[in-house]
């Protein structure tokens, strides 16, 4: 099975150094049996090889000593004059190296880099050759100016290159760390969108139905406590939980149709204040009585904040139901203009609470609508009974 680990730099850069030398000696080779190539010092390319070998062997493992040893002592080896200008390859391989890895300044890479390129220039002193160390004298000068800036150019401008690549580099690293962070951002966005979503429709869901079902609970068990006296009560409350249950039926349709991408959902009308007075008869219907107060005058209000008012009307009746004993409730919508006050209130008292009841959402729910609305909430014991109000903007549609 093939190994996932990464190969090593120098094995990977060992094997391009090798091709290149086995492609450098083959030429000089190759042109040696010419007769159009007659170098004066043959050493110097095979000095000039040797080196291009070691530096493309550890530009990666080791840029920095590889360029100061290669500054120090390439023109050390190099003491037979510029026979052309190959013999400064070298220092340019190690000029990119050491700017690109960062292992040495632009500017001091230049600076020694062209002071070496010049003491290329000089000839004498202890030459390598073939033979061993020979004394050609006293070192001497043997460029011109031009040589001189000829070379300065070429390994400045190798070292100018490495750090433009080098920047180059740092740059599209960066971008594809941010790039990475940005898509994580949108993933968690997108997570986050989701969960919002879904706890909007949880909460549509459990105020519509649950209001609903609760109304229902109660007209039955209201109707099974009088039957033995009222021997029409059941047939009256059978007829009216098929009409309610057709209510909430499609009050649920309509919440769960906008999760299906197949069926769109005709635009329905959202709940107004209307559906506040629907919502006391019903409670009324199933033999719970309902004091309403209303605005004398109700004007139009934003969808969302007439949605909300219903619903927590709805919410706070039907807690009323399941967790009070008390035979009426009080339920105030007042339009104060800069903000609507809805309070829903029940003398008490407490329903105890049976082996299978746990914490429900209907106040997380409530909670969750108005103060996403920008609201305030409160809900909690009143004497005996219990009372939630809540404050929200009062926005004209």
């Amino acid at each position: 099975m093939a190994s996932d680990r990464p190969r090593s730099p120098l094995l990977e850069d060992a094997g391009i150094a090798l091709a290149a030398g086995a492609v450098w000696f083959g030429a000089i080779a190759l042109l040696t049996t010419s007769e159009i190539w007659n170098p004066r010092w043959l050493s110097a390319y095979w000095w000039t090889g040797a080196w291009i070998v070691v530096a493309l062997a550890l530009r990666r493992v080791a840029p920095g000593p590889l360029f100061w040893i290669t500054v120090v002592g390439y023109p050390l080896v190099q003491r037979t004059g510029l026979q052309s200008y190959f013999v400064v390859l070298p220092l340019m391989v190690v000029a990119f190296a050491a700017t690109r890895a960062g292992a040495v300044q632009p500017a001091l890479a230049a600076i020694t880099g062209a002071a070496s390129s010049a003491a290329l220039l000089f000839v004498g002193g202890f030459v390598p050759l073939t033979g061993g160390l020979t004394w050609f004298g006293r070192p001497w000068f043997s460029g011109s100016p031009s040589e001189v800036v000829t070379l300065a150019a070429l390994v400045g401008g190798s070292a100018v290159l490495g750090t433009v690549i080098r920047r180059l580099d740092l740059t599209t690293q960066s971008l594809r760390e941010s790039n990475a962070e940005l898509r994580a951002l949108h993933a968690m966005r997108a997570r986050q969108a989701v969960a919002a979503e879904r706890t909007r429709i949880a909460r549509e869901l459990h105020d519509v139905v649950a209001h609903h079902l609760t109304a229902i609970v109660v007209r039955a068990q209201a109707a099974d406590r009088v039957a033995a006296h009222q021997p029409a009560a059941p047939s009256e409350a059978v007829r009216w939980i098929a009409q309610e249950g057709g209510t909430a039926l499609t009050a649920m349709r309509s919440v769960v149709r906008v999760l299906r991408d197949d069926a769109p959902a005709p635009a329905v009308p959202a709940p107004s204040l209307h559906a506040v007075v629907a919502t006391a008869d019903r409670m009324r219907a199933a033999g719970h009585t309902v004091d309403l107060t209303l605005p004398a005058e109700p004007r139009s209000l934003a969808p969302e904040i007439e949605l909300a008012v219903v619903r927590i009307v709805q919410e706070g009746l039907t807690n009323v139901l399941l967790h009070s004993r008390a035979e009426t409730s009080v339920v105030v919508v007042d339009d104060a203009g800069t903000h609507v006050d809805v309070t829903v209130r029940d003398p008490g008292p407490a329903r105890p609470a049976g082996p299978d009841e746990g914490g429900g959402h209907g106040i997380a729910g409530m909670r969750e609508r108005v103060e996403a609305l920008g609201g305030s909430f409160a809900a909690g014991p009143d004497g005996d009974g219990w009372v939630v109000h809540a404050r929200l903007g009062g926005a004209a549609s």
